[in-house]
């Protein structure tokens, strides 16, 4: 059994979501998929001997003015309850306060290309503080993206650079920072500060495991306890992902730690 840490749905409202991008996205991956419901799609993934699955909402009202609602965290036991919440909103403290209260998720999605905001931001470091205090998970997007590749954007890479989350790991020492996609092109950056930071762990999402730089994967000894197996569902396929990674030449043990080990002492570390 597996935990897939990175995992959006329901298909469709993923889709409406990317918008004006939906098409250069699905280029960028060469992603063909069916649409399906969130039960079919978590049904799917649990004949694959997936049992968990990190879903991430997305608000980015203010830059993008749409959004993925945090209610669709509710509607299945499988799903590992996370939320999200527009850091340039006015009101995004309480936002982010009362959403913990209703839906008492283990973290919080942030996007700092789709939200429009500097990893630094001020208006952002209140969420942290509050993250912070409720020793919850933070997982952001770290490196490029595939959403806004090849078309006119007001999208900044920058905002994905690595180093940035060293700055907010020392600053807010209770949060679980997850750097997902471990921040390529930045990678080394990305590993640096995950082995130099109790408090940072990389997901492997949005890559299929035979194009995941070599970097990761020699590293992977060094990098114990820190690399947390993600789908990017259903930009990749969780039967691609899971295939490839067993042609991947690391230890079995280390390979275990990866689909489900890391990921649940990671949950249970959690502030309760």
């Amino acid at each position: 059994m597996s935990v897939d840490f990175h995992f959006h749905a329901p298909v469709r409202e993923f889709l409406d979501f990317l918008g004006e991008f939906k098409d250069s996205t699905l280029k960028y991956f060469n992603s063909k998929f069916d649409v399906k419901s969130l039960k079919d799609s978590l049904d799917e993934g649990q004949t694959l001997g997936i049992n968990q699955f990190v879903l991430l909402p997305i608000d980015a009202s203010t830059f993008l003015g749409r959004r993925i609602p945090n209610d669709v965290i509710e509607k299945d036991d499988r799903i590992v309850r996370f939320v999200s919440v527009d850091p340039l909103k006015q009101n995004a403290e309480t936002e982010l306060r009362e959403a913990i209260k209703r839906f008492e998720p283990k973290g919080v999605k942030l996007h700092p290309e789709l939200q429009g905001f500097h990893p630094l931001d001020e208006r952002a470091k209140r969420l942290y503080k509050v993250i912070d205090d409720e020793g919850m998970i933070i997982v952001f997007h770290t490196g490029t993206s595939g959403v806004g590749s090849g078309v006119k954007s007001g999208i900044r890479l920058d905002y994905g650079r690595p180093i940035y989350f060293d700055e907010i790991a020392v600053e807010f020492q209770n949060a679980k920072i997850v750097l997902a996609h471990f921040g390529w092109p930045w990678t080394d950056e990305a590993i640096a500060i995950s082995l130099h930071k109790p408090n940072v762990y990389l997901d492997l999402s949005g890559w299929s495991p035979k194009y995941i730089p070599d970097v990761i994967w020699k590293n992977a000894k060094r990098l114990r306890g820190k690399l947390l197996f993600g789908s990017d569902y259903p930009l990749i396929s969780q039967e691609r992902w899971i295939r490839e990674f067993s042609e991947i030449n690391i230890p079995d043990e280390i390979k275990g730690e990866i689909l489900k080990d890391n990921a649940l002492k990671l949950l249970h570390s959690l502030v309760t």
